[in-house]
């Protein structure tokens, strides 16, 4: 197999400036590691004409913090929307570790340089970050206070896509081969389920998918159909959707705004031979693809859905015998 797949994860202090070599890095942590770190991912997925290839490893930040305690603790890895790391985010973190999880909040745009692609949905997609999720979970297993048997992915828009293809067979064939951790359970938080490839339909674990039913956006209506495929197909994945919710609901305090310059897919179906394509030429994409979007925060939606997750990962997280 070619190095990329080998992928080790690697970590030091996130410092100023630039991502560091990933040449540089650690290959584990220590029981005091917390706080920014650095690691590679587990290889990476990148452009090739039409279709994605294997790609090196490449160095990616993420912030640790642990919940009060000696551990060792079930842990959590959140992705970001297209937007980086924001109140979501930090919000869902803070509560989780009053829950007693770890979290690992993972930052896929300082490593490549990037403030935002929502504007530029081509510029980088949930499918390409894939390899970034499994470089985290490989090595926050390696942490002595973090149980590796008991870590969950949870993202958010693009995020959850990223979730969505990170919850497949293949990703975990992939990126967990023999030797290598693998994640428990998947949460998706209103992904873009209107992306259609064969791999999707069977899943490595547990998949929870959370959606708004006036998400305009990425709208709830293929999520269900996607949830209601894998059940059919004695695949374990359910979806909630959260009434009078639109994009964003659990953001907290942001009010209703329209965002008139992001990319949206909502009125897209795209189809795919693979999950690594080949994939919609610009031209295709022009065709279907709109400006703007709705984003609003739900309290009550927030709230229900903080009650379900903590349900779900206390059934899909509990200790193992």
């Amino acid at each position: 197999m070619t190095r990329w797949l080998v992928g080790w994860a690697l970590v030091v202090a996130v410092g100023a400036g630039c991502a560091p070599p990933v040449a540089d890095l650690k290959p584990t942590l220590a029981a005091t590691d917390a706080g920014g770190l650095w690691f590679a991912s587990a290889g990476s997925l990148v452009r090739s004409g039409l279709r994605l290839v294997p790609g090196e490893p490449i160095a990616i930040s993420g912030d640790l913090d642990f919940p009060s305690g000696a551990g060792p603790f079930p842990a959590v890895i959140l992705a970001h929307g297209c937007g980086g790391i924001g109140v979501v985010q930090t919000a869902w973190a803070q509560v989780l570790r009053q829950w007693g999880y770890a979290t690992f909040v993972v930052d896929s745009f300082r490593g490549r340089g990037l403030a935002e692609v929502c504007t530029s949905a081509a510029t980088l997609t949930g499918i390409q970050r894939i390899p970034d999720a499994y470089g985290a979970l490989r090595v926050l297993a390696t942490h002595p206070r973090i149980d590796a048997r008991r870590i969950a992915l949870m993202g958010f828009s693009h995020g959850g896509s990223l979730t969505l293809g990170a919850s497949t067979v293949w990703a975990r064939d992939m990126y967990a081969t023999a030797g290598q951790p693998s994640f428990r359970a998947f949460v998706a938080f209103y992904p873009s389920c209107n992306v259609i490839y064969p791999e999707r339909e069977r899943v490595s674990a547990p998949l929870r998918i959370h959606s708004g039913d006036v998400d305009d956006w990425t709208p709830a209506a293929p999520c269900i159909e996607l949830a209601q495929l894998l059940k059919a197909a004695g695949q374990d994945a359910t979806i909630t959707v959260y009434a009078g919710s639109h994009h964003g609901f659990d953001a907290i305090g942001r009010g209703y705004v329209r965002l008139p310059n992001v990319e949206s897919g909502a009125a897209c179906t795209l189809r795919a031979a693979s999950i690594l394509g080949p994939l919609l030429s610009l031209s295709e994409l022009r065709s279907c693809r709109r400006k703007g979007a709705t984003i609003a925060w739900n309290p009550d939606a927030t709230e229900q859905a903080r009650r379900n997750v903590r349900a779900q990962l206390a059934e899909l997280l509990a200790l193992l015998n």
